[in-house]
């Protein structure tokens, strides 16, 4: 079974690091950083916490999109090309198969991770002059964030396209971001209907901003070791039970 597993993943990771999009995301990444030497002049004296912000956007937003692009078409393809169905018959099960190219996926997403944050480590110890540790907390809980986008991305390729899927992901990471702002303005200025869509997206759906303490962090606010396992949890939760979804979409298809 987990050599199973680690087979998959281990396929998965190589196919993602030989396309051109994990090189062509990890040069822009790297731009993104190193512009904040640009930026940061003009920035009237913030030039620490501008470097910070950009860094940290960064890495969230360039892995979300590998994760979204590559992701909602890795299931698909198997399915397209009707190899799932010769996976599939062999001793190995759905969940073997989803649970490999999940894995495989977030291998590829967590060396992003870990060399953008590693630039932006050593970035941001050169223009404020000392080693800031209290960013690889902002880091750790957006790789958290990721490991939860990465497991939708999968569950989308098992039932749509990967264009139909990256613009559901994409559309899933705005309202997870701002469920909270959505339910608060429907409150005040919605109709009945748009209350209760807006409640419903609010209790069913992630809360993606749980996720997100770059504001706290550049502002050096502290963060509790509690909130961090909270928060932690929180994603894991939602990441079994969408590749448990992933698993039962991909078990109708093998009895179809």
């Amino acid at each position: 079974m987990r050599t199973k597993v680690i087979a998959f993943a281990r396929n998965t990771y190589k196919e993602g690091v030989r396309d051109r999009l994990f090189v062509m995301v990890g040069v822009f990444g790297l731009i993104a950083l190193v512009s904040s030497f640009i930026v940061g002049p003009l920035s009237l004296g913030e030039q620490v916490r501008i470097t910070q912000d950009i860094g940290l956007a960064a890495i969230s937003i360039l892995c979300f999109a590998v994760a979204v692009l590559v992701g909602t078409g890795i299931v698909y393809r198997e399915i397209e090309r009707r190899t799932i169905y010769t996976i599939v018959a062999k001793p190995v099960r759905g969940w073997h198969f989803i649970f490999g190219k999940f894995l495989g996926l977030n291998a590829i997403v967590s060396v992003l991770v870990i060399l953008m944050a590693a630039v932006l480590l050593g970035v941001n110890t050169i223009v404020s002059r000392s080693f800031e540790p209290q960013l690889l907390i902002a880091v750790l809980l957006t790789w958290f964030e990721l490991v939860l986008l990465t497991s939708l991305s999968i569950l989308m390729s098992t039932i749509c396209s990967p264009i139909l899927g990256a613009i559901l992901t994409f559309l899933f990471y705005f309202i997870g971001h701002t469920t909270a702002d959505l339910k608060e303005l429907a409150a005040r200025f919605g109709s009945p209907m748009m209350k209760m869509v807006t409640s419903a997206l609010y209790y069913i759906l992630p809360n993606l901003e749980y996720l997100n303490v770059r504001a706290k962090v550049i502002h050096d606010v502290a963060i509790e070791p509690s909130y961090i396992a909270f928060a932690a949890a929180y994603a894991l939760l939602y990441t079994i039970g969408f590749l448990i979804l992933a698993v039962i979409f991909i078990n109708r298809k093998e009895h179809k």
